[in-house]
């Protein structure tokens, strides 16, 4: 009896401790990683003066980006970053608009030799001809991540190359046994879902393998899907977990469009699609059905067949009810860049600055239309716009405000141009380097145009094209009303 009591009391015990840990965990992670800082420090002497920001992604299905620490870059070129991470993330370092990617892990310290060729370095949009951030990692040794993906890449690369160089369909089953047992002489392609290294590996290798023999889905599922795995911050996994689920729910046999329209226009709500796409055998895992839903959800969207106001209700209820709390987070990003640009978005509040040094900001012009042109002093096709607005400007300057926003990357180039051309009299202002705004706009390329409200909210982010459709556009918008004739008076009669 005594011994019976002991073992109950040992029990009762035990499950204290195990609901008191089950309390603890979620708030302490006693048996999570531990944030830990990363040090990025190094030299980037051409940009002297400059800010440097390094950008992470928030998640590596909508890749949204956000800036998690900058410096200044010293005199002498150096600077130094750090920010908190769980663990291992692919981030970029970014000078202006010129970027370079590398991964970082937890309680690691990175020494960077940064460089770049100076013409490329002055574009607005240099990785368009092959510019990119030139990082050296000063001591980096064969067992460092960046230098075994790098190794791994441009191997597989080369590879590829040489046994399929016109890779145009299908290749042959040969030509990818060749390739296959090449790859896997030099690196270990095996599943370890908890080696990031390898993981990367694995899933580049499936991608391969789905591209190049374009296998069926179901045996690509069977062989690297179906796992109780979901790699979230491999971007090798999450690359090929999408080009798996991309457009699929269209596609799907067991599914179907008509199925898709009514869940979605009808009833409108994430549980009735959740339902109805889950008798398809390679949906049965509840994990990898919502995260193909958020990766169908923007090409529906984009679908005039399916109702965007409902599509934009089904990612909220994701990101408020889902048990998965990465896909809460990748719905909410998804929401964000459905809306950031959408007619009827509010242009994000950035302090912009006029030529005199004065601060502008968009919402000052609020109660009329406002076409803001986004040229530099590179931009020829931008010049010769301005010679319509000019008209425009003489024509309709009363009815709309006309904004030419300069990305220049300094204000003595747009005083330059000012003052090379006085004959455009509307309002010019520079965006005060504001780099992140056009990561958010997705500005990359010149000429662009953007339309807004009265309201200050975004009527067109694609406006329409100064030298094709915005002298068109502006005379049906400010068209004298046809003045109301009745017929009854006799001053009215022929």
């Amino acid at each position: 009896m005594l011994a019976e009591k002991t073992q109950m009391k040992i029990k009762t015990t035990i499950r204290t401790i195990i609901i008191v840990l089950a309390m603890l965990l979620p708030m302490h992670g006693a048996f999570a990683q531990k944030i830990k800082p990363v040090v990025i420090e190094g030299t980037a002497e051409f940009a002297a003066g400059m800010d440097v920001r390094l950008i992470a992604y928030t998640d590596l299905l909508s890749y949204r980006q956000e800036v998690v620490a900058t410096d200044k870059i010293g005199k002498d070129g150096s600077f130094r970053l750090t920010f908190p991470t769980r663990q291992i993330q692919l981030v970029q370092l970014a000078i202006r608009t010129a970027k370079a990617e590398f991964y970082v892990a937890p309680e690691q310290t990175y020494h960077f030799t940064v460089d770049m060729d100076p013409k490329l370095f002055q574009l607005l949009d240099p990785m368009e001809y092959g510019g990119y951030l030139q990082i050296q990692c000063d001591g980096a040794t064969p067992t460092d991540l960046n230098y075994k993906i790098n190794r791994f890449e441009q191997t597989a690369a080369d590879i590829i190359d040489y046994f399929a160089p016109n890779i145009i369909g299908d290749i042959g089953k040969a030509e990818f046994d060749s390739i296959s047992t090449h790859i896997k002489a030099r690196f270990p392609i095996e599943y370890d879902p908890t080696n990031f290294y390898k993981s990367y590996l694995y899933y580049y290798y499936a991608g391969l393998e789905g591209m190049l023999l374009n296998k069926r889905p179901d045996s690509l599922y069977a062989k690297y899907l179906d796992n109780e795995y979901v790699l979230y911050d491999n971007p090798s996994y999450m690359a090929f977990i999408n080009g798996f689920y991309s457009n699929y729910l269209l596609t799907s046999p067991k599914i179907g469009k008509a199925v898709l329209e009514h869940v979605v226009n009808e009833e409108g709500n994430f549980l009735s699609l959740f339902n109805a796409i889950g008798k398809d055998p390679l949906l049965v895992n509840e994990k990898l059905r919502e995260l193909a839903i958020l990766i169908n959800l923007p090409e529906l969207y984009e679908d005039k067949d399916f109702s965007r106001k409902n599509i934009l209700k089904i990612l909220d209820d994701i990101r408020v009810s889902s048990h998965f709390t990465e896909h809460r987070t990748i719905a909410e990003n998804i929401l964000m860049r459905l809306k950031e640009t959408e007619t009827g978005a509010e242009l994000p509040e950035i302090k912009f600055k006029e030529i005199g040094g004065s601060g502008f900001k968009f919402s000052d012009l609020k109660g009329k239309w406002v076409y803001v042109q986004l040229f530099n002093m590179d931009c020829t096709d931008c010049l010769r716009e301005m010679m319509i607005l000019k008209e425009l400007k003489a024509k309709y300057g009363d009815k709309i405000e006309f904004v030419s926003l300069s990305l220049d990357f300094t204000m003595s180039r747009l005083l330059q141009f000012k003052e090379k051309y006085p004959q455009f009299d509307w309002k010019f202002v520079h965006f005060n380097n504001q780099f992140a705004w056009l990561d958010e706009m997705g500005i990359n390329a010149l000429p662009d145009n953007i339309l807004l409200n009265p309201d200050g909210t975004i009527a067109r982010r694609d406006a329409p094209d100064i030298t094709r459709d915005l002298p068109l556009f502006l005379m049906r918008m400010f068209a004298p009303e046809e003045e109301q004739i009745n017929p009854l008076d006799p001053h009215n009669r022929n």
